[in-house]
């Protein structure tokens, strides 16, 4: 199981980091203002200088080049549509799921570690003990006094049931979060299809993205969950090779181990 304050910590730097991106300018946005000027604010000057050309025009004669410079370049046209076209690309239910999904990939990468320093933290505290039973059958009676004195006052006369059960569970966390990770990334596409059928179908799209976890089913551990909102979406690959010529029916019988 995933610990709740670690998925916060990962969370929270998510979030900051979009802070960031959020108060610097994209490139669509720099183009996007700099058009907007062009055809508002320059455009009105440009429209307003020929209006008054027009009314005392018989003193000047307009220049052939005159408003050149309030022209949509072809570079500004071509920076443009590149950044809106990327940003279109990226706002695609797929796109953003693929976000989402790199996302939890992170925040299990962050348990592993904290799980594979809890276990180092445990094993140290059994080795402390396992230390002094190695030396104390083969010290001296005076060494084994302070051994057992030493042993006494630093809670290390046994390997407590805590440690014990801590350092087991730690290494069931790396499992989980290592399981977890690989079948995140093995199971991308299948997970993604899935849930956009189930979002758009129930109307929980923006509940997806605000509150979308995973988790490894506890009966099928080859099947992931991905629970949002009321929502339960299991996903196997032995799914996507059964149904690969579903017509209508999107999710198969209950043998097949989907469980919606």
């Amino acid at each position: 199981m995933m610990r709740t304050h670690f998925i916060n910590t990962v969370l929270t730097g998510f979030l900051i980091s979009l802070s960031f991106t959020a108060s610097s300018q994209t490139d669509l946005q720099t183009q996007t203002a700099n058009i907007n000027d062009l055809i508002n604010g320059q455009a009105n000057t440009f429209i307003s200088q020929m209006a008054d050309n027009m009314i005392s025009g018989n003193t000047t004669i307009v220049h052939p080049d005159t408003g050149k410079e309030y022209h949509l370049t072809q570079q500004q046209l071509d920076d443009f549509n590149t950044a809106y076209a990327q940003a279109l690309a990226e706002s695609t239910q797929e796109y953003l799921t693929s976000l989402l999904i790199q996302d939890q990939i992170l925040v299990q990468q962050v348990e592993f570690e904290d799980q594979k320093d809890a276990m180092i933290e445990e094993a140290e505290q059994i080795a402390a003990v396992t230390a002094i039973a190695a030396e104390i059958e083969v010290a001296d009676e005076s060494t084994k006094i302070g051994m057992e004195k030493y042993a006494t006052d630093n809670g290390l006369r046994e390997i407590s049931q805590d440690t014990r059960d801590k350092y087991a569970a730690s290494i069931e966390g790396m499992v989980v979060a290592s399981r977890t990770k690989n079948m995140l990334e093995q199971y991308e596409g299948a997970i993604i299809e899935a849930t956009t059928f189930s979002t758009q179908a129930s109307g929980t799209v923006q509940a997806f993205y605000d509150s979308a976890s995973v988790q490894i089913d506890q009966m099928y551990l080859n099947q992931l969950n991905v629970a949002w909102a009321g929502e339960v979406v299991g996903v196997e690959n032995e799914f996507w090779l059964v149904n690969t010529n579903m017509q209508g029916e999107f999710y198969p019988d209950h043998n097949n181990e989907m469980q919606p």
